[in-house]
């Protein structure tokens, strides 16, 4: 059903980055060697550096989302996921979550707009003729 997923993180100067991006890969269960990672180095409001940091994946993403979904249904319950998922899903088909990233970074999966790992799944191209 998804044929991509995108996830984008901000790594501040006092978070370790090795720890986060870590989260990441146990979390989708790939190897580095089996995703595109991007960095991009900027600042903060206050010249604090700050790195965002992109992980794509384009090979089991439904696993990958069923993971997720089972992770936040135990938290949850099945009725407000399908209700997230429901108020986060565009016109494309594009599902937008937002996890926070410390509690991911302890292995626990909590929905948060504050500080959060981000995770864009994309839906299956369909070309038109």
């Amino acid at each position: 059903m998804y044929s991509s997923l995108d996830i984008s993180i901000l790594i501040h100067a006092t978070e370790n980055e090795n720890r986060v991006l870590k989260s990441v890969l146990e979390f989708i269960e790939k190897p580095i060697e089996s995703v595109k990672m991007d960095s991009v180095k900027t600042e903060g409001h206050w010249k604090n550096p700050i790195l965002r940091f992109t992980v794509s994946v384009n090979m089991d993403v439904d696993k990958i989302l069923d993971k997720l979904y089972s992770s936040l249904v135990k938290s949850y319950g099945e009725t407000d996921v399908k209700n997230y998922i429901e108020h986060n899903t565009d016109e494309k088909g594009y599902l937008y979550v937002r996890l926070d990233k410390q509690k991911f970074c302890s292995g626990k999966i909590i929905l948060s707009d504050k500080d959060s790992v981000r995770m864009v799944f994309k839906k299956i191209a369909k070309f038109k003729l």
